[in-house]
Parts: structure tokens; C-alpha cells; sequence
């Protein structure tokens, strides 16, 4: 049959020839795409990310960046967050509140489906909120902890309530985590969930659901490819597949640049280098900021005149010209002015707020190490990095070097000590550090409570300076209660005062990230972003410039 196709084959035309091949081609092509469920450029998006995919669980999302921008997609929860109005929505059920604000109801909208085909009901999302969150055993603790003292009931098949033990504003916010289905995931033991291999086939109720099984390579670059799902609750997305392509460093996600239409999040060098690949660079910036926390419980730092020494020397202004995609930053609060005093760097402030508290250069002719009653001056900065032999300098030991010759310059001693990200959770916890150099993200609702009130102040919270101030406390838990916005404005602004007045660190920058895009599709949002994954929140609108 085969000598005949091309004995036939031979008595064509050149162009009869041609043609026909170009036909078989196309034909065999097509039924490819058929069978295989391919798509066309027009309706695949793709994305690239250093990193990898390590638990497609919205209940530890939180953990890694990559992993919240793809649960974001395949999950959905009670509230989602819009990045256009900067608020929190309906999403899977309609929220109605008691007149006393501390009863939230949710109804199940109708045709609310998982990606297996079974209606979501009151049993998944009590299984998800109480089974899971609330349980002992749940590995989380930063997303139990914003569900103690929480009354959580079934009322009926679509309906659940949660019955705080006093009003928080902040609470609504807690209820974007995406719901897990009681079917799917039910036999899994609370403590074994983080490490499932379950986490690797997720089933969601979100507007794409996976595709094909993310696998790694031996240099940790990996793809995951998501497919629409068609029975989603919401509008359905224009683009019918979206694929997730990791990579090792970023290097390795330049070089392979043709790979993908679009990176998320990139900073520094990065967006630049993408942006000499013919990549259009979008700025955005989040609730975040970089300070060097002071451990007030430690000798030295718990005195302010120390502190106000160790705010006063640093030229911030002088660190930022070293890193270009940051803007300064001198208050937690950083929608509110910040022109204090205090905040306003002066060499001769600081070292005249030393010599007040008693510290003095040992030797006049040997400028050094101040001292006080014989104990030198010396601090220990702490910061948390993966060793990477021949990187470039990072963020965080430039700014730590140029701390420390700021100190020095007043005759504060400082070592740097740089931890491996595995040991954080140990050293905070011990609050093993004089000063901290980290980052913190504010996240959806600008709540300050676990970073500033003093129950915080303790091996599980979240409270990294030791910050006790009843005063301070009162005004956190009064911005909380209240739901009336001209109070909480009014109520942030005396609370900014008083932690500007304490000094319980030094604030820096806000990091600028970059979207890098190739310019093939249009709809994306970076307004209001809490966190990058909420570029997806309109992902509906999404579609291919034509």
C-alpha cells in the first residue's frame, strides 16, 4: 500500500504534490488536536515563575508565592478579594451580617459545582473552616489563629454562620480561602494534609482546574497546565488553557524567555533583562514593606534613646539610591503621611541621644565602640537568606552592610549574622536576634494587630520587635471592633503616632515588582494588588490582542 501511495505519489505535478502533502499534513494535525484536547495560541496563556509548585492547597497557600498565584484559580472561597474596588466580594455565597456585626451568614449561591461534578454544600465548607482550620492538628497556625474563639454552624444544606466572640472588621477577609471538598479530601488526617500527595491532583471549585500533573525536573523547572472548567459557577474565561512554567533561578527563566507570554512578579535586574527581550514591564507595588525590627525585650535595644540613635544615623534616602525598585517608607501605616520628626535622619541627633543615655567612646583619641559603664555598645543584626555561591549582592545584605556603616559611623558595633530560611521560624519564635531585618506584608486588610499588639509579643506571634504599649492596644483593638471608617482613619492616625513615638523599628522601603508581559494579551488589573495572585481576580476579561 505504502509503494503504491508513492508510485501515485511520483506521477503528480510538483505543485499536485506539494498541495497534497500540505493537505495530509494539516488533516493529521487537526485530528491531533481532537484527540489530544490542544489548543491554539489564541486560547493558552502562559506563564513564567522562579520557583516551584509545592502544595496546591489553598489552606497553605500562603506558604509560597507560586503555589497562591495557581490555588487562586483552581479554588474558590465565600469572599474573594477585587482588585479593581480594593474590597472583598461575593464569590461561591451571598454574606449577610447581624445587626450586632459579630454573626456572618453565607448562602450558597446556586449551580456551585467541584471540578468532579458534585454540588459544593454547608458540609464542605464546615468541613473546610471547622474540620480543618480549627482543628489541633492543622499545621497552619497563622490561618487558625484568625479563627479562635469562632463559632462555626451548619444550618442547613446551603447555608453556614460564623458567630465571633466580638465584632472585627478585619473578619470578612479570613473568608477568601478557597473551600476544599469533604469527598475529596476527607480521609486525609488534619496533620497529614500538608504533605498529601493529593496536593499534586487538587480539586477546586474555581474557574480552571488541572490539567496535567506538575512534574519537576532535576533542576526544579517544571510546567503545569490548567483547563477551563466549563461548569464554573461564574463568568467563564475567555482563554481556555493557562500553563505555569517554573524555573530555577532567574536566569534560567531569562534564557528561556520564548517559553512563555508573561512572569507575574519580577523585580530588579530581572525586568530589566526581560525588558531587553522585547517584554513590556508593568510596576506595581503591595501592602509590604522591609524594616529592621528592634527586640525592645534585649539590653541596649529595650532603650529608646538607643533606638532613636540607631533610626537617627541611617540616611534612608542614601540606602535607596543602592536599590532602585524601592520607595521609602517610615511608618507600618503606609497610607498615612510620614513627615515626623523623628523620621528625619541627623548624625548629630544621634550621636547626642547617646551621649545623653550615658554612652561614651572608651578612648577620645581611638574613635571606636561607645560604652556604658564598661559594657561596649555592640548589637547583632539577623537576616535569612539561601547561601548561593557567586549571586549577585542581594537586597538584604546590601541593606544590612550599609546599616551597619551607619552605626559604626556613631560608634555602634554591629555583627551580621545570615540564617538559611529553614531556621526563621525557630529564631523568631526565640526572638534570638537585637535587631531583625525582615519583610512584612499587610495583606487584604491593613489589620495591625498580630504585628503590633502585645499578645503577640510571644514565641507564636507575629509581634517581631517584643512591642508592648497598653495604649497602642487599645487603639488596634478599637480600629478592629468598628466597622465606621472615618473612626478607624481617625483611630490609625493616633496609633501611627504612638509607634512613631516608640521606635520599635527602623522602616525602610516598599519592594516595586514588575508584570512583565510580551504584549499578546490585554485585561489584566495591577491597581490595587494585595498580593500578586490577585491580577487573576478578572481573569474572565483576559483575551488575546488581536
Amino acid at each position: 500500500m505504502l509503494r503504491d501511495f508513492f508510485r501515485t505519489l511520483r506521477s503528480y505535478t510538483l505543485f499536485e504534490a506539494v498541495a497534497s502533502l500540505l493537505l495530509i499534513v494539516i488533516f493529521f494535525w487537526s485530528f491531533s488536536q481532537i484527540l489530544g484536547g490542544g489548543s491554539s495560541a489564541d486560547d493558552t496563556y502562559t506563564e513564567g515563575a522562579v520557583g516551584k509548585i509545592l502544595v496546591l492547597n489553598p489552606l497553605y497557600a500562603n506558604f509560597n508565592e507560586v503555589d497562591r498565584d495557581i490555588t487562586q484559580l483552581i479554588f474558590s472561597g465565600l469572599m474573594r478579594y477585587d482588585s479593581r474596588q480594593g474590597a472583598m466580594v461575593d464569590d461561591l455565597a451571598k454574606v449577610t451580617m447581624s445587626e450586632d456585626q459579630m454573626l456572618y451568614t453565607f448562602v450558597i449561591k446556586p449551580g456551585v459545582t467541584f471540578h468532579t461534578g458534585k454540588t459544593l454544600t454547608a458540609d464542605d465548607v464546615y468541613f473546610t473552616y471547622h474540620d480543618i482550620i480549627q482543628s489541633e492538628e492543622f499545621s497552619n497556625s497563622v490561618l487558625r489563629a484568625n479563627f479562635s474563639g469562632v463559632a462555626i454552624t451548619k444550618k442547613d444544606a446551603k447555608t453556614v454562620q460564623f458567630q465571633l466572640d466580638q465584632p472585627n472588621s478585619f473578619f470578612i477577609t479570613n473568608l477568601s480561602v478557597g473551600i476544599l471538598s469533604r469527598d475529596y479530601y476527607g480521609d486525609i488526617p488534619v496533620g497529614d494534609l500538608l504533605l498529601d500527595e493529593i496536593n499534586k491532583k487538587p480539586v477546586g471549585s474555581g474557574p480552571y482546574r488541572v490539567n496535567d500533573e506538575y512534574v519537576a525536573s532535576s533542576r526544579g523547572e517544571g510546567k503545569l497546565s490548567l483547563i477551563r472548567y466549563d461548569d464554573f459557577y461564574g463568568g467563564l474565561p475567555v482563554l481556555k488553557h493557562l500553563v505555569f512554567r517554573t524555573y530555577s533561578s532567574v536566569d534560567r527563566l531569562i534564557s528561556s524567555s520564548s517559553e512563555f507570554d508573561a512572569v507575574g512578579k519580577i523585580s530588579g535586574d530581572g525586568a530589566k533583562r526581560l525588558a531587553d527581550e522585547g517584554f513590556a514591564i508593568h510596576p506595581y507595588q503591595l501592602p509590604q514593606f522591609k524594616a529592621a525590627f528592634f527586640n525592645t525585650s534585649r539590653p541596649f535595644i529595650k532603650e529608646r534613646s538607643v533606638r532613636l540613635a540607631l533610626l537617627k544615623s541611617v540616611q534612608k534616602d542614601e540606602l535607596l539610591k543602592q536599590l532602585p525598585d524601592t520607595t521609602p517608607v517610615d511608618t507600618p501605616f503606609m497610607e498615612l503621611a510620614q513627615d515626623q520628626w523623628v523620621n528625619k535622619p541627623d548624625v548629630k541627633e544621634a550621636q547626642g541621644a547617646l551621649f545623653d543615655a550615658g554612652y561614651r567612646y572608651p578612648d577620645p583619641k581611638n574613635p571606636g565602640i561607645r560604652a556604658k559603664k564598661g559594657v561596649p555598645l555592640r548589637l547583632t543584626l539577623v537576616y535569612f537568606e539561601k547561601s548561593d555561591a557567586g549571586k549577585t549582592v542581594s537586597e538584604d545584605s546590601l541593606t544590612a552592610q550599609f546599616l551597619k556603616n551607619s552605626w559604626d559611623a556613631i560608634g555602634i558595633g554591629l555583627d551580621i549574622k545570615v540564617y538559611p530560611p529553614d531556621q526563621r521560624s525557630e529564631m523568631v519564635s526565640k526572638r534570638d536576634y537585637d535587631i531583625l531585618l525582615a519583610g512584612e506584608s499587610l495583606g487584604y486588610d491593613l489589620d495591625t494587630y498580630f504585628f503590633w499588639h502585645s499578645t503577640q509579643a510571644t514565641e507564636l506571634g507575629s509581634n517581631l520587635s517584643n512591642y508592648r504599649n497598653f495604649s497602642a492596644d487599645a487603639l488596634i483593638e478599637d480600629i478592629r471592633r468598628y466597622f465606621d471608617e472615618a473612626r478607624k482613619s481617625k483611630r490609625l492616625t493616633q496609633l501611627a503616632g504612638i509607634v512613631q513615638g516608640d521606635i520599635p523599628a527602623l522602616f525602610l522601603y516598599r519592594p516595586v515588582y514588575y508584570y512583565a508581559s510580551q504584549g499578546l494579551f490585554d485585561g489584566y488589573a495591577l491597581d490595587k494588588l494585595a498580593f500578586p495572585a490577585d491580577r487573576f481576580f478578572n481573569i474572565q476579561l483576559w483575551k488575546p490582542v488581536k
